[in-house]
Protein backbone atom coordinates (compact mmCIF):
# COMPACT_ATOMS: atom_id res chain seq x y z
CA UNK A 1 0.00 0.00 0.00
CA UNK A 2 2.77 2.46 0.50
CA UNK A 3 4.14 2.55 -2.66
CA UNK A 4 0.81 3.29 -4.23
CA UNK A 5 0.76 5.92 -1.29
CA UNK A 6 4.40 7.64 -2.84
CA UNK A 7 3.28 7.21 -6.55
CA UNK A 8 -0.70 8.78 -6.09
CA UNK A 9 2.05 12.01 -4.03
CA UNK A 10 4.35 12.50 -6.78
CA UNK A 11 1.68 12.12 -9.53
CA UNK A 12 -0.29 14.74 -7.27
CA UNK A 13 2.87 17.71 -6.91
CA UNK A 14 4.28 16.71 -10.58
CA UNK A 15 0.53 17.96 -11.88
CA UNK A 16 0.22 21.06 -9.38
CA UNK A 17 3.08 22.20 -10.26
CA UNK A 18 2.68 22.66 -13.82
CA UNK A 19 -0.48 23.50 -13.49
CA UNK A 20 -1.07 27.80 -14.56
CA UNK A 21 2.87 27.86 -15.79
CA UNK A 22 3.07 30.35 -18.81
CA UNK A 23 3.43 28.40 -22.32
CA UNK A 24 6.90 29.33 -22.31
CA UNK A 25 7.64 28.07 -18.71
CA UNK A 26 6.16 24.54 -19.65
CA UNK A 27 7.98 21.11 -19.66
CA UNK A 28 9.25 20.81 -23.13
CA UNK A 29 9.28 16.91 -24.59
CA UNK A 30 10.94 15.70 -27.66
CA UNK A 31 13.60 18.28 -28.02
CA UNK A 32 15.58 17.72 -30.95
CA UNK A 33 18.87 19.13 -31.91
CA UNK A 34 18.89 18.12 -35.83
CA UNK A 35 18.54 20.55 -38.74
CA UNK A 36 19.92 20.35 -41.83
CA UNK A 37 21.35 24.10 -43.32
CA UNK A 38 22.04 25.81 -46.24
CA UNK A 39 24.97 28.19 -47.53
CA UNK A 40 22.48 29.68 -49.96
CA UNK A 41 21.04 33.36 -48.84
CA UNK A 42 17.70 33.55 -47.66
CA UNK A 43 15.31 36.52 -48.19
CA UNK A 44 14.43 37.78 -45.15
CA UNK A 45 10.40 38.70 -45.39
CA UNK A 46 9.04 42.12 -44.36
CA UNK A 47 6.47 40.38 -42.02
CA UNK A 48 9.47 38.06 -40.31
CA UNK A 49 9.73 38.71 -36.27
CA UNK A 50 13.21 39.27 -35.24
CA UNK A 51 14.41 37.51 -32.51
CA UNK A 52 17.99 37.14 -33.17
CA UNK A 53 19.83 36.88 -30.23
CA UNK A 54 17.58 35.10 -28.19
CA UNK A 55 18.35 31.69 -27.05
CA UNK A 56 15.00 30.27 -26.75
CA UNK A 57 12.06 31.32 -29.00
CA UNK A 58 8.28 30.37 -28.19
CA UNK A 59 5.62 30.06 -30.93
CA UNK A 60 2.13 29.65 -30.43
CA UNK A 61 0.31 26.79 -32.03
CA UNK A 62 -3.25 28.25 -32.17
CA UNK A 63 -6.23 27.19 -34.45
CA UNK A 64 -4.88 27.18 -37.78
CA UNK A 65 -2.60 29.16 -37.16
CA UNK A 66 1.30 29.49 -35.93
CA UNK A 67 1.91 32.82 -33.86
CA UNK A 68 4.18 34.00 -35.09
CA UNK A 69 4.37 32.40 -38.21
CA UNK A 70 7.92 33.77 -39.47
CA UNK A 71 10.75 34.13 -37.26
CA UNK A 72 14.57 35.26 -37.40
CA UNK A 73 17.07 33.62 -35.52
CA UNK A 74 20.89 32.70 -34.44
CA UNK A 75 22.14 29.50 -35.62
CA UNK A 76 22.11 27.34 -31.92
CA UNK A 77 18.66 28.98 -31.04
CA UNK A 78 16.04 25.84 -29.50
CA UNK A 79 12.08 26.71 -31.09
CA UNK A 80 9.62 25.76 -28.72
CA UNK A 81 6.15 24.94 -30.57
CA UNK A 82 3.18 25.25 -27.51
CA UNK A 83 -0.43 23.71 -28.51
CA UNK A 84 -2.74 26.53 -27.63
CA UNK A 85 -5.33 25.38 -29.46
CA UNK A 86 -7.67 22.46 -29.11
CA UNK A 87 -7.37 20.71 -32.02
CA UNK A 88 -4.49 18.06 -32.82
CA UNK A 89 -1.70 19.85 -34.48
CA UNK A 90 2.10 18.64 -35.61
CA UNK A 91 5.19 20.82 -36.85
CA UNK A 92 6.31 19.06 -40.25
CA UNK A 93 9.32 20.04 -42.00
CA UNK A 94 7.89 21.05 -45.85
CA UNK A 95 11.79 20.16 -47.18
CA UNK A 96 11.93 16.40 -47.70
CA UNK A 97 14.23 14.01 -45.68
CA UNK A 98 18.08 14.97 -45.23
CA UNK A 99 17.37 17.88 -47.19
CA UNK A 100 18.30 21.71 -46.80
CA UNK A 101 15.75 22.96 -44.83
CA UNK A 102 15.20 19.97 -43.02
CA UNK A 103 14.39 18.99 -39.62
CA UNK A 104 13.22 16.43 -37.69
CA UNK A 105 9.13 16.78 -36.88
CA UNK A 106 7.20 17.69 -34.17
CA UNK A 107 4.54 14.66 -34.10
CA UNK A 108 0.83 15.40 -32.79
CA UNK A 109 1.69 13.24 -29.76
CA UNK A 110 4.45 15.40 -28.40
CA UNK A 111 1.87 18.61 -28.81
CA UNK A 112 -1.11 16.80 -27.88
CA UNK A 113 -3.21 18.79 -25.08
CA UNK A 114 -1.38 21.94 -24.85
CA UNK A 115 2.05 20.07 -25.14
CA UNK A 116 5.00 21.82 -26.39
CA UNK A 117 8.01 20.36 -28.37
CA UNK A 118 11.00 22.02 -29.63
CA UNK A 119 14.34 21.77 -32.01
CA UNK A 120 17.63 23.27 -31.65
CA UNK A 121 18.39 24.92 -35.04
CA UNK A 122 21.87 24.58 -35.35
CA UNK A 123 22.90 25.43 -38.58
CA UNK A 124 21.69 28.90 -40.92
CA UNK A 125 19.53 28.47 -43.21
CA UNK A 126 15.82 28.32 -44.29
CA UNK A 127 13.35 25.97 -42.59
CA UNK A 128 9.68 26.10 -43.55
CA UNK A 129 7.05 24.15 -41.85
CA UNK A 130 3.56 23.21 -41.49
CA UNK A 131 1.00 21.63 -39.81
CA UNK A 132 -0.21 18.28 -41.64
CA UNK A 133 -3.53 18.41 -39.72
CA UNK A 134 -4.70 22.01 -41.21
CA UNK A 135 -2.60 22.39 -44.27
CA UNK A 136 0.33 21.79 -46.95
CA UNK A 137 4.03 22.98 -47.51
CA UNK A 138 2.40 25.35 -49.40
CA UNK A 139 -1.10 26.40 -48.29
CA UNK A 140 -2.92 26.56 -44.63
CA UNK A 141 -1.36 26.41 -41.22
CA UNK A 142 2.31 26.87 -42.04
CA UNK A 143 5.53 28.73 -40.78
CA UNK A 144 9.21 29.19 -41.59
CA UNK A 145 12.44 29.49 -39.41
CA UNK A 146 15.13 31.79 -40.87
CA UNK A 147 18.52 30.91 -39.04
CA UNK A 148 20.82 33.58 -39.49
CA UNK A 149 24.94 32.58 -38.89
CA UNK A 150 25.17 33.31 -34.30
Amino acid sequence: MRPTVHLFLVLALTTTSCAGTHPSDRPVSGVQPTSIGSDQPVEVPEDAVDNTGAGRVVVAVTDNAFEDRIIVVDAGTTVVWVNEGRNDHNVRPAEEDRRPGWFREVPKAVLADGGAGSVTFEQAGDFPYFCSFHGTARRGQRGRVIVVPG
